[in-house]
């Protein structure tokens, strides 16, 4: 590779750069997203969290659509106030490793948490999905009953502390 070469390579990488740090920050800008980023979260709010792999099979994919759509048509109302909320975490990514450690993830679970004041004091794993994935409406009325005692301050045994 000639000087010449070399620093034209080099231009290019630089503009790269510079390009997608524009790009980060006018989607940072942009009002939306700053007014999701400022709202506070209600002081009370049930998580129903699907960690899954990287690479997922079609029922792992089925399971993640499903709890999607049992938490937007049973909490509707609470997922647009915040209420309620669904979250995908891949468990395998070396970024969320603190997330899966803290809640013992060794492999695809949806675990369902009870938030208060932005801190989990309870959560338990929904481990009924996969014995009723084949199960429309039985695998809906497990996730939204999971979701819905821990909005009525119901708790179980099962309940682990987050701490």
């Amino acid at each position: 590779m000639t000087i010449s070469s070399f620093i034209r390579a080099s231009r290019s990488a630089a503009c790269a750069i510079f390009a997608a740090i524009a790009l980060i920050a006018l989607y940072q800008s942009t009002p939306a997203i700053a007014a999701e980023k400022s709202a506070t979260p209600p002081p009370h709010q049930v998580i129903a969290c699907y960690f899954h792999r990287t690479v997922r099979c079609d029922t792992c994919k089925k399971i993640s659509a499903y709890i999607d759509e049992a938490v937007r048509t049973g909490f509707a109302p609470q997922v647009k106030e915040g209420g309620v909320k669904m979250v995908m975490v891949d468990f395998q990514d070396e970024k969320n490793k603190k997330l899966t450690q803290a809640y013992k993830i060794t492999g695809p679970t949806l675990i369902i948490m009870d938030v208060h004041d932005g801190e989990a004091t309870a959560w338990k794993p929904a481990l009924k999905v996969w014995s009723l994935v084949a199960k429309k409406d039985d695998f809906f009325k497990y996730v939204q009953t999971e979701i819905q005692n821990y909005m009525d301050g119901k708790k179980t045994q099962s309940d682990n502390p987050s701490k």
